[in-house]
């Protein structure tokens, strides 16, 4: 090999390595979504597109959302990194300011932890971790929503005779947004079993189809950045040998190198890969999921990464705006609970397949829908569904509406 192919070579393997050194322990400043992504976009005109059902209108705007999140900081990450996480939303005590590091703090997905999601069973979590923009932090922060406390003293103000519908906190502003993240553990050296979902191929079964039973993988190549077309190769998943994986490489998803302030929480994890994982070892996004409060029940958008990402509906109407790996992953959006119709005829359908998929009727549910029904005190979300609740809903007896955030439920301190 000449010296010039080696160093060709080895060139991906070693920007990747600074990259990773760079990310330990960096320092971060918030960003927000930039000027020029359509964000907040006026909320008449987001109303006008849900109420004439124009999905290629709805799409477009979700993408453009998204364009937004996902552009560079100086550094390199996605700027949505350089927002506030859970434990430091919601913390009791004082919140940084300014400069700040990276917090990529890992737990497992809400869907997964409830009762009935049998965490336990080794291959049934996953990774993931929830960030905050400033508005939706200002917010929880200034009306004390991260205490449980405070929560009680709101909830038990309201009057035996307070109309539901009146029973809830403050909205949030049009700009307050947050977002869900799920990961998937690539091994530094070899080659890495990951799902893919493929929506004709994963139809709805009795007990749900989660990862563990979708008919497809890839194997995941940390070491190459173009990879032949038609290489296939067999790897493990659960115990069960996939034949024939077609090989993809690591740089078609983002991801970071998993370091010593990660490792605890990964080795913590029933995911696959996470009691196995090494420093060095990657963390690659497979889903991402926003929501944005421009209109009173919020845009929700979703978003999960494969391999064939111009096919079929998921990739529809997706703008130029949106560069690099992030135009490996398809997109959901819903701006309502009922319309469009569902494949089926019944109300409005967008989930994840990452998390809802895995649940009876999880293709055919819709995450406003669970979100709508966030409130205080907590209680389970189960079963996951779809449908408008009326404010008189029995759910809501004596119990305080939380503007569709589970989050403040689940960590109020």
């Amino acid at each position: 090999m000449t010296t010039l192919a080696f160093l060709s070579r080895i060139a991906p393997l070693a920007t990747a390595l600074i990259a990773s050194v760079a990310a330990f322990g960096q320092t971060v400043v918030y960003q927000g979504i930039p000027d020029g992504f359509d964000f907040p976009a006026d909320q008449t005109a987001l109303l006008k597109l849900r109420d004439q059902q124009d999905v290629p209108g709805m799409r477009k705007h979700s993408w453009m959302v998204f364009a937004g999140l996902t552009q560079k900081t100086a550094s390199g990450e996605a700027i949505w990194e350089t927002w506030y996480s859970a434990p430091t939303t919601f913390s009791s005590g004082p919140s940084p300011q300014g400069v700040r590091k990276i917090e990529r703090r890992f737990t497992a997905p809400r869907q997964f932890t409830a009762p009935g999601a049998h965490p336990q069973a080794v291959g049934a979590s996953l990774l993931s971790f929830t960030l905050f923009n400033q508005e939706t932090r200002q917010q929880i922060r200034s009306n004390r929503y991260n205490l449980s406390s405070h929560l009680d003293e709101l909830n038990n103000a309201f009057t035996p005779t307070t109309p539901a519908a009146d029973r809830h906190i403050a909205d949030f502003p049009p700009r307050a947004m947050s977002l869900k993240t799920v990961w998937w553990v690539v091994k530094k050296s070899g080659l890495t079993a990951m799902p893919v979902w493929d929506a004709a191929q994963n139809p709805q079964l009795p007990d749900g189809n989660g990862y563990p039973t979708w008919t497809r993988v890839v194997a995941v190549d940390p070491s190459r950045v173009t990879i032949p077309s038609g290489e296939t190769a067999d790897v493990p998943l659960l115990d069960k040998m996939r034949h024939g994986s077609r090989v993809v490489p690591l740089a078609s998803l983002y991801s970071f190198r998993i370091t010593q302030n990660e490792i605890a929480a990964v080795h913590n994890s029933t995911a696959p890969n996470a009691n196995t994982a090494q420093i060095g070892d990657y963390a690659a996004l497979v889903a991402i999921h926003y929501t944005t409060k421009e209109i009173p029940e919020w845009v929700w958008s979703t978003f999960w990464w494969h391999d064939k990402p111009n096919d079929g509906p998921f990739a529809q109407d997706r703008p130029a705006t949106v560069r690099g790996v992030w135009g490996n992953y398809l997109m959901y959006t819903t701006f309502s609970m009922e319309t469009p119709k569902g494949p089926d005829g019944g109300p409005n359908v967008c989930f994840n397949p990452w998390l809802e998929a895995r649940f009876q009727n999880g293709v055919f549910s819709n995450c406003m829908a669970c979100h709508q029904k966030a409130a205080w005190p907590w209680q389970d979300f189960h079963p996951v569904t779809r449908g408008t609740l009326k404010p008189d809903d029995p759910l809501f007896r004596n119990r305080m509406r939380l503007d569709f955030l589970w989050s403040v439920a689940d960590q109020a301190q």
